[in-house]
């Protein structure tokens, strides 16, 4: 008898499901579990292994061993193995072969159909290169869905939510965060409203901030490490895999112990759980807000919801349900084997033809009709919220006619394991109070390398108009540059070519993003005496203002608060900051601070705004929760830009008029180190890993590369005419400096 697959190619883990009449089963990926570790290996034949079996060479050839590679999908560099390159559509296509052929070994026979999922929050780009991956395996015959789209299948199909109910999904994988709203009605389940998320935020994220705990906590003694030495590289990957171990350990015991063993030197961490939720509270801040957002798009508020369904591996740590249970004020439900949903709803949509895919009546608003699809064996391509709407009404009936019965059974051996359902009692304990972030070192890091101390120069990209400002979106995929004038240009990292221009209601200045990209803030100005001095919020989903507000004179570069929910915005004239409500977007506040603000930068735990004050040579330290002044801390003449280390208590400003950069200290907010660079510095920014910082000097045409933890300049590199910012890469690996008389991006390789 013929069967349907539902394949789930994470980032971390791979899981396949089967499906025989509707009713889906987990298929056996790994050795020992059901999923399988998303890691390829290239072994020395040239062949490549994935799974168990690469995971078991990670240690003892490490140059042949890359995980997550997922995440590249998108980036031009190819993934290096044993120094071959390998483009990651092949990779994830090799991948999806080795699933298939081992499904079909114990089947005994390749499957009818495949569904393959993917993230919601990937664009265009990245979805046309994975359509790539199905056809490099010799996979013809499949569908794409999204991640939420097959999750909400499998919960529709497990009796989750009973008639009337609404019930956001907080899903938390390994590389990516996904926020859905479900409704039944009708015996029926929907989506309402648009699935959110975010792209670059997941378990290897804490992972990662682990380790630089543990590099800051010890002197930098990772930083130190030489990775080209013998053993050195294999030590790094033996870390990376007790980061993970002290993770997962941390979700049921208060402390664990990190054995570090370094080439040089070796030791014990010990790391609370106290500490490591300090480590991850911003982050789990922002997916809350993403999660909270999702719910208003479909018109509700959070106290409307039955309740709150956690999945996802990464959901499983206790602060997140404290935290979602706090925030939303709704039960958390608990999902028993949150890993497998994707891939169990995929395998139900696999075998869905388009001509079968008539919805039936109360799935769908009348003022949204789904068009009656054609009979063809070609990928399901339907707007968005009909194809979801199609595919959960399908859904509805198939479990009608299998008796809504949806077996967790996976195959050892060729034995069934014992059915499991997901755990549908909600948690009734009290929500416990925040837990201090243990350090500055709180950020989530998401460098796949570590930064170096002599970046290499780039091919230089031309540009039709002088880029005064870019900034990159938190995709990664993306550069925003105001160039002065009445329009924002927007640049395809992968190609390096403008792909839109955004007309604005006036000279576009500076550009930030709200933490989950979904927003861009343009400040716009004239001149002194002009008639604009406004923000422009511009929908990053399709380019278009979403709305202009008006501030007081020449408002510089505004900021958002980690947790996503209140724009600063320094006013230069004014002498004040304003203070906006991100998600409604009205003024609720105005800070006065000494004259002339030019740049805002938060503390990583949100507590604190950092504002430069260029004719007053201070930087003010604002109480983000009182939004009082608390001190301004001395530094030298004329500060233009400041900004926050992401993991260590380190404030750096450059002093346009002395030539030189502070370094503040903020556990005590005084500065530690003043440090020459080139002339009239005017913008910095610090490598993703925060081992070094870059200072775009426009009067001397270089960058200064700075070393956090000695404070010394490593390089100075040159330029193109008149510099005047730079936008760093979420990973790290590039950066981008705008030359406004040049009319450049000057790019750097700022990782090996």
């Amino acid at each position: 008898m013929g069967y349907n697959l539902g394949v789930d190619l994470g980032t971390t883990f791979v899981a396949a499901a089967i499906a025989r009449d509707g009713r889906p089963e987990m298929c056996t990926l790994g050795s020992q579990t059901m999923v399988s570790p998303a890691v390829v290996y290239f072994t020395e034949e040239s062949r490549l292994a994935f799974g168990d079996a690469a995971e078991r060479r990670a240690l003892s050839q490490p140059d042949r061993v890359e995980r997550a590679f997922k995440r590249r999908l998108g980036d031009p560099t190819p993934v290096v193995l044993g120094g071959v390159p390998h483009a990651v559509t092949a990779l994830m296509a090799a991948q999806l072969r080795d699933v298939l052929d081992t499904v079909s070994r114990v089947e005994g026979e390749m499957p009818e159909r495949v569904a393959l999922t993917y993230p919601a929050t990937w664009g265009p780009y990245r979805r046309e290169l994975f359509e790539e991956v199905p056809r490099l395996a010799g996979l013809h015959d499949h569908v794409a869905l999204t991640e939420p789209e097959a999750a909400a299948a499998f919960y529709g199909a497990s009796r989750l939510l009973g008639e009337g109910d609404t019930l956001a999904v907080y899903d938390l994988g390994g590389g990516t965060f996904d926020a859905t709203v479900l409704r039944k009605r009708g015996g029926a389940v929907e989506v309402v409203g648009d699935p959110d998320g975010m792209e670059r935020l997941g378990g290897i994220d804490f992972d990662e901030a682990i380790l630089q705990w543990i590099d800051y906590r010890n002197g930098g003694a990772l930083s130190d490490l030489d990775l080209s030495q013998p053993g050195a590289a294999a030590a790094m990957a033996r870390l990376r895999q007790e980061c993970v171990h002290a993770k997962e350990a941390l979700s049921a015991d208060i402390e664990t112990s990190i054995p570090v063993l370094l080439p040089h030197r070796q030791f014990v961490a010990h790391l609370t759980r106290a500490e490591f939720e300090g480590l991850i509270r911003a982050p789990v801040e922002s997916t809350i807000g993403t999660l909270i957002r999702a719910v208003h798009t479909a018109r509700l508020d959070v106290g409307q919801l039955s309740g709150v369904l956690l999945v996802g591996g990464s959901s499983r740590i206790p602060l997140i349900e404290r935290m979602v249970a706090a925030e939303t004020g709704r039960p958390t439900v608990t999902d028993a084997h949150p890993k497998y949903a994707v891939a169990l709803g995929a395998a139900v949509v696999a075998g869905l033809r388009p001509a079968s895919a008539m919805p039936p009546p109360l799935v769908v608003a009348p003022s949204e009709p789904v068009a009656e699809p054609t009979a063809v064996d070609a990928p399901i391509v339907l707007p968005r919220r009909r194809r979801i709407a199609a595919i959960l009404a399908i859904v509805a009936a198939v479990l009608l006619l299998a008796g809504a019965a949806v077996h967790l059974a996976g195959r050892d051996n060729g034995q069934p394991t014992n059915a499991i359902a997901p755990s549908l009692v909600p948690s009734t304990a009290a929500p416990t109070a925040s837990v201090p972030t243990a350090s500055a070192v709180a950020a989530v890091a998401v460098a796949r390398a570590p930064a170096v101390a002599v970046p290499s120069i780039g091919r230089s990209i031309a540009l039709g108009r002088a880029p005064d400002y870019v900034a990159v979106a938190p995709d990664g995929r993306r550069l925003y540059i105001a160039s002065g004038e009445q329009t924002v240009s927007v640049l395809d990292v992968a190609t390096g070519t403008v792909t839109s221009e955004i007309p604005t209601p006036g000279p576009a200045r500076f550009v930030s993003f709200s933490p989950d990209g979904r927003y861009a803030y343009v400040s716009l100005w004239d001149e002194r005496d002009g008639e604009v001095h406004a923000v422009s919020v511009v929908d990053t989903d399709d380019n278009t203002i979403k709305k202009t507000f008006p501030v007081r004179t020449r408002p510089y570069l505004a900021a958002v608060t980690p947790d996503g929910n209140w724009l600063y915005v320094p006013n230069h004239d004014g002498h004040t900051v304003t203070v906006i409500d991100a998600r409604r977007l009205v003024q609720v506040a105005e800070i006065t601070v000494p004259p002339e603000p030019h740049y805002v930068s938060f503390s990583v735990d949100g507590t604190r705004a950092y504002v430069a004050d260029h004719e007053s040579n201070n930087i003010s330290v604002v109480d983000t929760a009182t939004r009082r002044v608390l001190t301004n801390i001395d530094v030298g003449h004329s500060p233009h830009a400041v900004e926050q280390n992401p993991h260590r208590p380190l404030l750096m400003n450059v002093n346009w008029d002395d030539g030189t950069v502070c370094v503040i200290d903020t556990t005590d907010d005084t500065v530690r180190r003043t440090i020459s660079v080139g002339t009239q510095p005017l913008a910095l920014r610090w490598s993703a890993d925060g081992r070094y910082a870059y200072v775009v000097n426009s009067g001397s045409d270089n960058v200064s590369v700075i070393r956090a933890d000695t404070m010394q300049v490593t390089a100075t590199l040159p330029t193109g005419d008149a510099p005047t910012s730079i936008a760093v890469l979420p990973d790290g690996s590039r950066g981008y400096i705008s030359n406004s008389k040049a009319k450049t991006l000057t790019v750097l390789n700022l990782t090996r």
